[in-house]
């Protein structure tokens, strides 16, 4: 992702002056004790090399950088995952005691953990380390007498903007920090600098791989590599101590307040809606620095979009292809995968397959009737890892997930396992975060609304801590969760009757938010399976509650939900004796401004639809597949014209709009009338057909509300 760019010589006279060393003046005109050693001032970029502007050494770029405009001249971005400058140890200067270390940086996001800026150091017994910390704090950290001391700032720097750093030690005094010229940080400390003379110096990555800071479980969260996520200008060194006046001073003479080159950073959801129904592949773009790090293709991701909605469904590679729900003002919903957990390894999950691996997406319908994503992944920790892997077969945990979406802007998924173990949890509401925005930005603090099949509610507020959904109450036997996001449009989850809904109440922390916050995922790269955020600097996540749908054998025996949420244990009368075993469990997703009261409606037509009637003996009615959200029909005689239906629609089972699969009938030219009347083809109704193998099917979608009664008929054109 490197850029060459040309930049303006240097005159003589500056070039002169570049080259010699440079002694400090304090505001009095004394000398400063102080010689600058190494000047890294990044004007010019040759062939991965920068020059030190004081001894000439030309220091290799490693990793994916880009030269960009600095506080004075050019200036060396990092992309925050690959970059680092690397000096051998016999190239490094040799500082005598005292030392200051300079520069202008602008920080993207803080860094994981601790990250250099620059720093010669061994096993923290020698040298020095000049970084930034994982909440934005400033840190100058030395080995004194042999004992390594650490001085750091409470003040943190500010995102997106310039700032000047200095880290002064002075032998017998201790350490001080300046920011923008005002001294930020200081710890007494008598004694002599011991030098890593043996060691190489880096700017913007550590020597080792560090793991990142605030874990949620140490023994799941590894060390990993990453680089400064920002920019670098003007980094020096002094062999001495500059005094506060040459600090200042240095400070304001390259002053500035125009903006580094950083681009605001918003998660990609595809054009902006609405848009012309379909699901389509693309190659979704976050920002320059991370998408250099896929190796993909243009058709890596898919966007799916709707007639009358502004609301998208983004299977994104930066979720693992977890699908996302995304609101009008952009504004992100979306759900767990199946996921095992265990104390040794800790989560077994899509989350924690950066690289997608064992995560991809695939379209397997898409007509106007209707469009089908397929969604396959297996679960693994962040040591790859298989959960619940078969002895005999080799063979671990694997989900099929299939998303069908409608016209209407709903969709329904069917979440399939195959296991030798236990069922998998599936379902937990979780909403995203872009970058620069809290839980309490996107969410209102009375954050989810439940319904019932009657349209009862209640609202539920994490005003006062998380909640608690008490069973049988508030409302009773609740279906519908709506999520109070800060849109005009409301997500909402509609499961089955008998799921066991909770709150998810663990893992929160008041002083950082209402809710329970992290930034492992998504986008994040590093093998984790719960960082909680320290800043909302990267995109980022937060849970509300679990949905706990009630699990399918591959009988169709209905399994009882887990006794909370995706916990608990399930209930299953008969032993599992065999190699694999396969569990379904559905539900229904969308986002909309509906009232509670037609959610329950919507609700009810799918969860207890009506009766359908089929004229003659052509057609056979194979039930409704709550799956597909669909009437399943097979001619039996392919050489009929004409299918004739009754829908037995009531107030308890109505009929909100309505999709017919009616395989073997190839009928591409057809005409539909609803209780006699003929239906507009544009507006009325939206049919496709699906070719198979062995067959072709029609898809039939009809855009009606009903609550009795209902005769359809549906005629095939030959011409």
């Amino acid at each position: 992702m490197r850029i060459n760019k040309k930049i303006p010589g240097l005159t003589v006279f500056a070039l002169l002056l570049a080259l010699i060393p440079i002694r400090g003046y304090s505001r009095n005109g004394s000398a400063d004790k102080s010689v600058t050693v190494a000047w890294w001032k990044f004007d010019s970029e040759n062939s991965r090399r920068v020059t030190d502007q004081i001894s000439s050494i030309k220091d290799s770029i490693q990793g994916n950088y880009k030269m960009v405009k600095g506080v004075d001249g050019s200036a060396l971005k990092f992309d925050g995952f690959t970059t680092v400058i690397r000096r051998s140890a016999d190239k490094v200067p040799k500082l005598s005691g005292s030392f200051t270390v300079e520069a202008w940086i602008a920080a993207a996001t803080y860094p994981w953990n601790w990250c250099p800026i620059l720093a010669q150091k061994k096993n923290e017994k020698a040298g020095f380390y000049f970084g930034i910390g994982p909440q934005g704090q400033v840190g100058v950290f030395a080995s004194v007498d042999g004992v390594w001391q650490k001085c750091e700032t409470a003040k943190k720097i500010s995102l997106s903007r310039w700032t000047h750093l200095a880290a002064v030690f002075e032998e017998g005094a201790g350490f001080k920090i300046y920011i923008d010229g005002d001294l930020s940080g200081q710890l007494k400390a008598s004694g002599h600098f011991v030098p890593a003379a043996e060691s190489d110096l880096l700017i913007g990555m550590n020597d080792e791989m560090i793991a990142p800071s605030n874990p949620v479980r140490e023994y799941a969260t590894l060390p990993a590599w990453f680089s400064f996520d920002g920019i670098y200008d003007d980094i020096k060194i002094y062999d001495g101590a500059l005094t506060s006046g040459m600090v200042e001073q240095n400070f304001t003479a390259h002053r500035t307040t125009s903006p580094p080159d950083i681009a605001k950073r918003v998660m990609p959801n595809g054009p902006p809606g609405p848009g012309r129904f379909g699901a389509y592949y693309t190659k979704l773009k976050f920002y320059e620095e991370w998408d250099a790090l896929f190796r993909v293709g243009d058709y890596s991701d898919i966007v799916v979009q709707f007639d009358n909605s502004p609301v998208r469904v983004v299977f994104w590679r930066g979720t693992r292809y977890s699908p996302a729900w995304v609101m009008e003002n952009g504004q992100w919903m979306a759900d767990q995968s199946a996921e095992y957990f265990d104390t040794i390894n800790g989560c077994f999950e899509h989350m924690i397959d950066p690289h997608c691996l064992y995560s991809h997406v695939r379209i397997i319908e898409n007509t106007p009737a209707r469009i089908v994503v397929h969604w396959r992944y297996i679960p693994v920790s962040v040591r790859k890892q298989l959960s619940q892997v078969d002895e005999k077969s080799g063979w671990s945990d694997c989900v099929d997930e299939y998303y069908t979406f409608y016209p209407d802007g709903i969709g329904i998924r069917k979440v399939v396992q195959y296991t030798s173990g236990e069922p998998l949890g599936p379902s937990e509401a979780i909403a995203f975060c872009q970058p620069g925005t809290t839980p309490e930005d996107n969410v209102n603090l009375d954050a989810m609304t439940l319904v019932n099949l009657k349209g009862e509610s209640h609202v539920y507020s994490w005003a006062n801590g998380a909640p608690v959904f008490k069973k049988g109450e508030n409302p009773v036997n609740p279906v519908i969760q709506i999520v109070n996001l800060k849109s005009k449009n409301k997500p909402f989850m509609i499961l089955e009757p008998g799921n066991n809904m909770a709150v998810y109440g663990i893992e929160q922390r008041p002083d950082a938010s209402h809710f329970p916050w992290w930034n492992h995922w998504p986008v994040a790269q590093l093998p984790s399976d719960g960082r909680y955020c320290q800043a909302p600097d990267r995109p980022s996540h937060f849970s509300l509650a679990w949905g706990g749908p009630p699990f399918h054998d591959e009988e169709g025996k209905v399994i009882r939900a887990r006794e909370s949420g995706s916990e608990g244990s399930l209930n299953q009368d008969e032993p599992k004796m065999k190699t694999v075993n396969t569990y379904w469990s559905s539900w229904m997703y969308g986002a909309s401004m509906q009232t509670a009261e037609e959610l329950a409606r919507l609700a009810r037509s799918w969860a207890q639809p009506p009766v359908l009637k089929i004229s003659g003996t052509n057609f056979a009615n194979k039930g409704y597949d709550l799956t597909q959200r669909a009437y399943i029909i097979e001619c039996a005689n392919t050489s009929t014209d004409r299918l004739e239906m009754e829908a037995d629609a009531s107030n308890e089972s109505p009929m909100v709009n309505v999709c017919f699969v009616v395989k073997g009938w190839n009928s591409e030219n057809i005409s539909v009338l609803l209780d006699g009347r003929v239906l507009n083809a544009k507006s009325e109704y939206k049919s496709g057909v699906i070719r198979n193998l062995d067959s072709d099917n029609l898809i039939l979608w009809i855009a009606m509300k009903s609550s009795q009664t209902s005769k359809i008929v549906i005629n095939r054109s030959n011409l």
